[in-house]
């Protein structure tokens, strides 16, 4: 028997492409372009043994067009979100380190997550510490110190919450917690667009606050986060300085315009 064929976790290649496609569906905030470019690439060299893929990290990176560095970063990430496992391996001549085993897990597998790895935080700017694990921590909920209503399964929170925010943010807060913290997250929020300017609307552009949002998650699922809160904060204020750049941006397009219209007419 081939030693990949202990490894399998799927039964046929349907099986495997499905599950590759959920991975993806349901993780859609959480992985970068690159991560996915990775996942389809394992899932090609995976599909004899339905799963499981012994590649090197020089040959991921050669397959994504990125550096041995990123793609080890890479399955890193798809390992700390349980929707691959390193299978470690040794050499049969000398008994050094062979390159890993990669598993695409079971969409079964995914729904009890328990996340182990940890990558180095991308903004030096917000604070950043690791924080300890929770085991069989389900894929969509958070492991946050001293926190007490976050969601293992999304809830529908009170109406008269949900209409009173944008939709947008609203419908990203509500995917982890319930009422009293998208209240609080919002809070927040407010505050940290109040202290860039207050005159700011969300409404107007809010993907800079809902990206700031997902990139959040992802980092408190990595367990790279000790003060949630302060990191929610400086994350939304980094948001509000962008939409102000923008604004900024639109306004002295308009004010050329309006120049260049002037000049026009005399």
């Amino acid at each position: 028997m081939h030693y990949l064929a202990e490894h399998q976790t799927f039964s046929s290649t349907q099986a495997l492409n499905a599950a590759v496609y959920e991975h993806i569906k349901r993780n859609a905030y959480d992985l970068t372009d690159t991560a996915r470019a990775a996942l389809k690439q394992i899932a090609r060299y995976a599909v004899k043994f339905g799963g499981a893929a012994h590649l090197k990290a020089e040959t991921l990176a050669d397959l994504i067009g990125k550096s041995i560095k990123t793609a080890r970063r890479v399955l890193n990430q798809l390992a700390a979100l349980n929707i691959v496992k390193k299978v470690a391996t040794t050499r049969k001549i000398n008994g050094g380190k062979g390159a890993n085993i990669i598993v695409i897990l079971p969409l079964a597998v995914n729904d009890q997550s328990t996340v182990t790895t940890r990558q180095e935080p991308q903004n030096a700017d917000v604070p950043t510490v690791k924080t300890s694990k929770t085991e069989n921590e389900p894929s969509d909920s958070i492991n946050l110190k001293n926190q007490k209503h976050v969601k293992d399964t999304a809830a529908v929170p009170a109406e008269a919450l949900k209409n009173s925010l944008p939709t947008e943010i609203y419908n990203a807060m509500s995917r982890y917690f319930d009422a009293a913290d998208i209240y609080k997250y919002y809070g927040l929020l407010l505050r940290a667009k109040a202290s860039v300017d207050p005159s700011l609307m969300i409404e107007q552009d809010p993907e800079p606050f809902v990206d700031a949002w997902h990139k959040t998650i992802l980092k408190a699922k990595l367990n790279e986060i000790s003060r949630f809160d302060d990191y929610v904060y400086a994350s939304f204020r980094q948001a509000a300085w962008t939409v102000k750049a923008r604004e900024n941006r639109v306004k002295n397009v308009g004010l050329l315009a309006e120049f260049e219209s002037f000049l026009q007419a005399e």
